[in-house]
């Protein structure tokens, strides 16, 4: 019998079991699948990497500059802004003129909103640096889409940038997720960067469980049921503890505890694409704003990172909202794309598509902070994730380094 079993090795496992490690607790980590990262994983497919749908790490989220050696990672950011693909086939650019004063005159004259609207930003995130993350989480609930037009932005802005830039990272259309979320990412986006791992987002993961005893970690576990301090997998082997932690998606929890947290999570297609030839050149995302088009946002991934593909070719990530099945997918991409980057679009080659039904949970409402009694569901059981407060690698992070500060 071991101190603690957790459940899950996403990055809420792995953070518990790192913070249990440090306070000199013994742990084991059951992984349902072949290897640790939950959610951030990355393929290699001939040469590519692939991440399991578009993801970036904001290098300002407290928990990860805590508990991550960016240097080692070798964090390739993104340039601050968006490319915004207009509906005549123009593409403008929208930057951060504070951190590029280059892009000044392009963002100024970029056809998605007025100067007032513009200005407005600028007093936004001004506004966001003054408050603290515990006044952004206490303040009242309404929707992102509610919370602009309170603060004064014109439906052109909201429509043209707004909607698919954080459509494409609440991972809906409507920007129904809550304004706190809105104010969380807008604020961590104008103090840091998006970035990514050299050689994909996996790293992060497997940064973490390079801290931990590789005899501490078994993968190919799936866990059935939970009985008192007994643990069952799929294949009838037991395993007891003291303790246990759940640190897994919500939709992934045992029965019967999985009937007690919200299901209704944010889906995402992920169609990536190779190229000889660049459909841009800049190191940012090209936003579309065309509500009628399946396509919300285009990056081309080795512009970020040069590693995530090999020589001579180009890694295109594409991302769709919501799940699609992969018949015809590729075509509408092609012919929507085509618009703005011409017949070479049609000689794009898919490398695969992903379809996660739980990208993340449901954030119309979000929340920073855990009770105790929220965290221990009975003498023995402890939970974590991402889904008990807000879908981001922080609150992953956060919820695993709380409950691991819980057991004696």
């Amino acid at each position: 019998m071991t101190d603690t079993i957790i459940i899950g090795g996403g990055l809420a496992g792995l953070c518990a079991a790192v913070h249990l490690k440090k306070r000199g607790k013994q742990y084991l980590l059951l992984e349902a699948s072949d290897r640790v990262g939950g959610r951030v994983k990355t393929d290699q497919k001939d040469g590519f990497l692939l991440d399991h749908g578009f993801q970036v790490l904001l290098t300002e989220y407290p928990e990860a500059k805590a508990m991550l050696d960016y240097e080692k990672l070798k964090l390739k950011e993104f340039d601050p802004g968006a490319l915004i693909l207009q509906a005549n086939g123009s593409m403008d650019h929208i930057g951060d003129p504070l951190r590029q004063w280059n892009t000044l005159f392009r963002t100024v004259s970029a056809d998605v909103g007025s100067l007032f609207d513009k200005l407005k930003i600028l007093r936004l995130r001004n506004h966001l640096a003054r408050r603290s993350m515990e006044e952004i989480f206490q303040q009242e609930e309404m929707t992102t889409a509610a919370y602009l037009q309170k603060f004064g932005f014109s439906p052109k802005i909201i429509k043209r940038f707004f909607s698919p830039f954080f459509g494409g990272i609440f991972l809906e259309n409507n920007l129904s997720s809550s304004a706190r979320m809105f104010e969380f990412v807008f604020k961590l986006f104008s103090k840091g960067d998006a970035a990514i791992p050299e050689k994909g987002m996996e790293q992060i993961p497997l940064q973490l469980a390079g801290q931990l005893d590789p005899a501490s970690i078994l993968c190919g576990q799936k866990v059935v049921q939970v009985d008192g301090s007994e643990v069952i997998t799929d294949a009838g082997q037991s395993f007891q503890a003291k303790n246990i932690i759940l640190a897994t998606q919500a939709t992934a929890l045992p029965v019967p505890q999985r009937n007690n947290y919200k299901q209704k999570a944010q889906s995402v297609t992920n169609v990536y694409f190779s190229s000889p030839s660049l459909p841009f050149t800049k190191p940012l995302i090209a936003l579309n704003p065309n509500t009628s088009q399946l396509v919300n946002n285009i990056c081309v991934l080795d512009r970020i990172s040069t590693a995530y593909a090999p020589q001579g070719q180009h890694l295109i990530s594409v991302s769709v909202n919501g799940i699609h099945g992969s018949g015809g997918l590729t075509d509408i991409i092609k012919k929507e794309l085509t618009t703005w980057f011409g017949p070479a679009v049609q000689d794009w080659q898919q490398l695969k598509t992903y379809c996660i039904p739980y990208a993340l949970p449901d954030q119309s409402s979000v929340r920073d902070t855990l009770s105790p009694s929220e965290l221990k569901l009975s003498e023995k059981l402890y939970i974590c994730g991402d889904h008990l407060l807000q879908g981001s690698i922080n609150a992953a992070m956060k919820s695993g380094r709380l409950v691991a500060e819980m057991l004696d």
